[in-house]
């Protein structure tokens, strides 16, 4: 067993050995950041005196939980109990033998370090014990017994279970520091925790040690500072009446000194400190790629960094950046209610995979049926996944080779894994879709609709970390290309490589095309389509004069008519509204685009060629690697693309099972229209389900009467691009600009998406209900657009989105296609009109109106 580790000990970093402060001030010393010398008594040293005191420990899970008054007595007892306790020999013999790294009799602060504390879960802040000005080799083992003793004190085992820790989860290391007599001290965030503004860095302040600060029981100097410069952008300096410092000579502890004179008044920080600090604090979250709140002091003028851990807890700022291409228009809220959970389920299932911390709160939330995201989550994560691979020259990537495999190889598990775990999920699928409820009760239906749900956040679980992923490897691809042929080939080089992958989407696409291809040999057929609303051509019989076509078509439908248009499942797929494939195959009668086939063939060869010239410009060294890099963000790609097809297959059980708890409502007077169950509450009608009585189906009627009327209302405004901010007050420079130019006129901006330039009429597509009027050779204006849209590009001239990126499905499909494209053009759809001519550069990223 190792019972106590130096800071500078390779297994020191491990949390799991040393607790969460411990492994922090590990990592951070050998970092090589001014952190006082120390050593951790470690874990395994507690487990020794654990199995001492077991006898004690035994009745811990018989505790009165519910009583709060009952258990802060009896955790007060087991404390006291403990301390009475020897400490084991070996420990006391292991802490003897690290000493001398401190140097003989200095002074030591003796600090708790349980192995669930400061971590990503929880921070555990306050919770244990902390000694300060500890002297000598007795009174550090009484002051280490001590702090094994905090783990059983009243507060720290209500944490531990409020956390989501079983009682006897954690363990105690206690670490053993240096003592650092600070003149000034205090705590700092990386982001303002207030504002929510990530540009900016918090420090608290006062003279003396930290302790002062972090007891939160003094008058402190607060100092806002932007982060880019470390210049203070707003102070508060306060009228400070106390100072915390270490007891007289010869003895250990603290003492409170009153202040007087200047000190009470004057900043305990000159304006260099903070700066210093501000540098500080950048590298630290640097090192961890995700935002820290540390402790630090300043001792005889140097900075002393005394404690780091990631900050738990992300202000929310709502805004559509995140959330509007993925859902850009109005959602039911019984919708949004079953998915909910299970996508935040997926999203700390898949941190946890990358090695990141958990995230608590809401990532994306509903404000007035639209969706909107946590952009400062958004930011801190996607930052923290950056971080863990940085591209900055060849010499990195050769360094880090021997640790890629160790670190990153989930990303080559992860493809097979979910390959493996599709069967499963499609059984169930298909099981679900066999079950017959017309006998079911409302309650069976409903559970019927909650077991839907719950298979789909199991299944959902590692598709977020499949987007993250393909993200992730873009960047890093992206930065190889930088390196190996410069900043301006590396966009071009980029679009070579992932020209063609293979998708779901284009399969489907493939099988529209040619189907549409033998459609057109009938020109009779050809006539009655264009001359009739796809509706009414399939009430009159569609394709029955045609069995080889019908046969077709029934096959289309069933393979693929849980092909969403909308997210949300109140809106039918495919296999409910064929009349949205019939518009597909018109638009693709008329398209003069080449066969995909042969246009896939064309884009293999670029893609092997362009391939070929990049490994030949990298070391040998690097070569496999470069290889894998460009072979997993294709297997990522078409991943990602097959994920989102599989997943919408829940639609069809979703539908299913709402639509007969839609009736089963009708029945008993909660809805006119079955469909309308879909504006229920989650809450109100699992309670109205459970309680089945007149008063509270009544209120479950009025409830969805008002959450339908708002919906409707809803459906035809723009939302507002952050919650809480008028939809006009989007900032020019996020959206429309126009060098100077007022809106309506000039040039709008947005991000460039496929590269070329084309030009042609505006025609704005809101919904599916407006596929069958998009003109040939029009330039499609949507909010964005999903994989069911694709067959409209085959008639477009070019693209323009007001969300998403590169990385969409509309820019994807463009290029792939070979039209020119505009994304995230905020405030578009108002801008421009169907009709007005403009011009598409796909490569700068602009939108040009012809005057």
């Amino acid at each position: 067993m190792q019972l106590a580790a130096s800071f500078a000990d390779p297994h020191a970093p491990l949390a799991t050995l040393t607790g969460g402060k411990g492994a922090n001030l590990a990592k951070l010393t050998q970092a090589g950041l001014p952190v006082p010398d120390g050593f951790v008594v470690t874990a395994e040293a507690y487990s020794l005196f654990e199995r001492d005191a077991a006898a004690l420990l035994e009745p811990v899970d018989r505790f009165p939980f519910t009583d709060s008054a009952a258990l802060e007595l009896r955790c007060e007892q087991l404390v006291g109990q403990l301390v009475s306790l020897p400490v084991p020999a070996a420990v006391i013999a292991a802490i003897r033998e690290k000493l001398p790294l401190l140097a003989l009799d200095t002074p030591v602060s003796v600090r708790s370090s349980a192995t669930t504390e400061d971590l990503g879960g929880a921070a555990f802040a306050g919770q244990h014990d902390t000694y300060l000005n500890v002297l000598g080799l007795d009174d550090i083992v009484d002051k280490v017994r001590h702090c094994w003793a905090s783990l059983w004190s009243g507060r720290a085992v209500v944490y531990r279970r409020g956390s989501g820790f079983t009682l006897r989860e954690a363990r105690m290391a206690v670490v053993v520091q240096r003592m650092a007599f600070c003149d000034s001290a205090g705590v700092g965030f990386s982001f303002n925790p207030i504002s929510g503004n990530l540009r900016e860095q918090v420090f608290d302040a006062n003279h003396g040690l930290g302790e002062s600060v972090v007891g939160g029981e003094a008058q402190i100097d607060h100092f806002v500072v932007e982060k880019a410069t470390g210049n203070i952008v707003h102070a508060a300096i306060a009228e400070k009446h106390e100072k915390i410092v270490a007891a007289g000579a010869g003895t250990s502890g603290t003492r409170t000194v009153e202040l007087t004179g200047a000190e009470r008044t004057e900043p305990c920080l000159t304006a260099a400190q903070v700066k210093e600090l501000s540098q500080l604090l950048v590298g630290v979250e640097r090192l961890y790629g995700f935002p820290q709140d540390i402790e630090w002091g300043f001792e005889n003028g140097q900075v002393r960094l005394l404690q780091s851990r990631p900050i738990t807890r992300i202000p929310a700022r709502w805004t559509r950046e995140e959330s509007a291409e993925r859902f850009p228009s109005v959602i039911t809220p019984l919708a949004w209610a079953l998915v909910e959970d299970g996508f935040h389920k997926s999203l700390n299932y898949s941190f946890a995979l990358m090695g990141m911390p958990p995230f608590h709160g809401k990532w994306f939330a509903m404000f007035g049926h639209y969706i909107y995201g946590n952009q400062n989550a958004v930011e801190v994560y996607a930052n923290g996944a950056a971080s863990h691979l940085k591209i900055a020259s060849i010499a990195d990537i050769m360094a880090a080779l021997p640790t890629l495999r160790e670190q990153y190889g989930w990303v080559l598990e992860l493809p097979l894994t979910w390959s493996r775990d599709l069967d499963h999920y499609l059984i169930q699928i298909g099981e679900l879709m066999s079950e017959d409820l017309e006998r079911s009760s409302t309650a069976e239906v409903w559970d019927f609709v909650k077991r839907v749900r719950d298979l789909g956040a199991e299944y959902f679980l590692p598709n977020i970390a499949i987007s993250i992923t393909q993200r992730t490897l873009y960047r890093v691809l992206h930065g190889l290309l930088q390196m190996a042929a410069g900043a301006e080939q590396a966009p071009v080089l980029f679009d070579r490589l992932l020209a063609y992958c293979e998708t779901k989407t284009g399969a489907i696409n493939k099988e529209l095309h040619r189907f549409a291809r033998r459609i057109a040999q009938l020109p009779a057929l050809v006539a009655q389509l264009e001359s009739t609303d796809a509706a009414e051509f399939l009430r009159r019989g569609g394709f029955e004069p045609h069995p080889a076509l019908q046969a077709t078509f029934n096959r289309f439908l069933r393979d693929h008519g849980h092909r969403e248009v909308e997210f949300d499942p109140y809106h039918p797929t495919w296999i409910d509204a064929p009349e949205l494939v019939v518009e597909n195959l018109k638009a693709m009668l008329h398209s003069h685009r080449e066969d995909p086939a042969i246009k896939e063939r064309e884009l293999k060869i670029v893609m092997a060629e362009t391939e070929s010239v990049i490994v030949s410009r990298v070391p040998e060294d690097l070569r496999f690697l470069v290889r894998e890099i460009i072979r997993l963000a294709r297997v990522y790609t078409s991943l990602d693309d097959v994920e989102h097809y599989q997943t919408t297959r829940l639609t069809l059980p979703l539908r299913k099972g709402l639509k007969m708890l839609g009736v089963r409502l009708r029945v008993l007077g909660v809805i006119d229209d079955p469909m309308d169950v879909y504006f229920a509450q989650y809450e109100p009608l699992d309670n109205a389900v459970k309680a089945n009585n007149p008063d509270v189906w009544h209120a479950l009627r009025i409830q969805i009467q008002a959450e339908k009327a708002a919906y409707l209302q809803r459906r035809n405004e723009s939302p507002a691009w952050e919650s809480g901010v008028p939809a006009d007050a989007a900032p020019q420079d996020a959206g429309i600009a126009s060098e100077g130019l007022p809106a309506g006129s000039g040039v709008l901006k947005g991000l460039a998406g496929s590269p070329g330039t084309a030009s042609g009429p505006v025609y704005r597509v809101f919904g599916s209900e407006d596929f069958g009027k998009f003109p040939q050779g029009a330039v499609l204006v949507a909010r964005t657009t999903n994989p069911a849209w694709t067959p409209l590009f085959f008639k477009a001239a070019a693209v323009i989105t007001e969300c998403g990126g590169p990385l969409s499905h509309g820019a994807v499909t463009a290029r792939e296609i070979g039209l020119p494209a505009v994304m995230s053009v905020r405030g578009v759809l108002a801008a421009l009109e169907n009709g007005e001519v403009v011009t598409v550069n796909g490569t700068t990223g602009q939108v040009v109106r012809q005057s």
